[in-house]
């Protein structure tokens, strides 16, 4: 929840309302058309996974006209955002891009004068079939949840389907962009559409991209992450964690060693958390008496408010917090960029998944108790 939609800043950019410069700037020129677009003024701004940065600004002539210029000290990934969209630039001091967009269908946006931006295009048009196929579901859930809180069974169907959707978008942005060792642009991939990807995707774009762009911020940012996903990578062993309990009787994730784990890192003040308590009950009531425990640390600030999520959700395991919140050494100890959080890890504390959810992890211990 802390940063846990980071694909949102790429497609609900924030506008930034400035005139235009009477002396335009010598670098980057963006000249494009724009259509059924009711704004007078488009916005171009830089694109960081901390937010947006203002570039340029341009009022759109009558026939849709415009032309945007800044100058950057190295290739920078830039949006334009359009209420029911956005086009995705990477731009550097000398690009000379041509851009033609209808605001109806902006992921159709037509450009040219550079072969990243191509590259960029066919990624954009990739990632909106199955946007779409998103947006298809959830129409297809509202209509079918009739109820003003729809039933388990029907969002476990929507979080299979949704799964399901992901899941092959994932593996066709992988195949297009992991073997990408010439352009910058596979950092918007891991950083901006799949931020949850496997880490051994990363570390392959981490050796291409800093293997050729090592002075680049992007390919600096991205390495720093891939230091940190080691912590809570797949086939890494587990950190300890020695915590205290509600009762202040400190519980170490070691002391567990000879059974399966599913670490939870949760909050009481974290609806999604809450939301997915129903599937870790039941997961752990069909596999406590097989060797299974859950270790759910929180992150919550106030002890009352945790003891009774608690209570309230019928979370009978291991439960311990040093109540810190986002301060806890956890949160780096495991690089926890947003809850819920999981790790499961196997008899031997070494981690086999991470966030695993209904069927997900109801099939992964069903594969670790054979």
């Amino acid at each position: 929840m802390k940063n846990s939609t980071i694909i949102i800043l790429a497609f609900t950019a924030i506008l930034f309302h400035a005139c235009n410069s009477t002396e335009k700037s010598t670098g980057f020129s963006v000249k494009g058309k724009i259509t059924n677009f009711p704004e007078k003024t488009v916005v171009l701004s830089e694109l960081t996974t901390k937010g947006l940065v203002f570039l340029d600004s341009a009022t759109i002539n009558e026939d849709g006209t415009f032309e945007l210029n800044a100058n950057v000290s190295e290739p920078t990934f830039a949006i334009i955002d359009l209420r029911k969209g956005a086009v995705v630039l990477l731009l550097d001091s000398t690009s000379q891009i041509s851009l033609s967009v209808d605001a109806n269908e902006p992921e159709n946006y037509g450009v040219s004068g550079s072969e990243d931006n191509e590259l960029l295009k066919n990624i954009m048009l990739e990632n909106a079939k199955y946007m779409q196929k998103v947006r298809n579901l959830e129409t297809k859930f509202q209509l079918e949840s009739k109820e003003e809180i729809p039933s388990a069974e029907l969002q476990e169907q929507l979080r299979t389907e949704y799964e399901s959707i992901m899941a092959e978008r994932n593996k066709q942005l992988i195949a297009i962009t992991q073997n990408i060792s010439t352009s910058i642009v596979p950092y918007f991939v891991t950083n901006f559409l799949m931020p949850d990807a496997d880490f051994s995707f990363y570390e392959t774009i981490d050796k291409n991209l800093f293997a050729t762009y090592s002075a680049s911020k992007y390919a600096q940012e991205h390495h720093n992450r891939i230091e940190g996903l080691k912590k809570s990578a797949v086939g890494q062993l587990a950190s300890d964690i020695v915590m205290a309990d509600p009762y202040g009787k400190n519980i170490a994730l070691s002391s567990f060693k000879g059974k399966i784990v599913l670490v939870d890192f949760w909050a009481s003040w974290c609806k999604p958390c809450r939301a997915e308590s129903p599937n870790l009950v039941k997961a752990y009531n069909a596999y406590k008496n097989k060797g299974f425990e859950i270790f759910s640390v929180s992150l919550d600030d106030n002890k009352d408010a945790w003891v009774k999520a608690i209570n309230d959700d019928q979370l009978l395991w291991t439960h311990v917090s040093d109540l810190m919140k986002w301060n806890s050494p956890v949160v780096s100890q495991f690089n926890i960029e947003g809850i819920p959080f999981t790790l499961l890890l196997d008899r031997d504390g070494k981690i086999v998944a991470k966030n695993l959810r209904g069927t997900a992890l109801d099939e992964k211990l069903k594969e670790l108790m054979q």
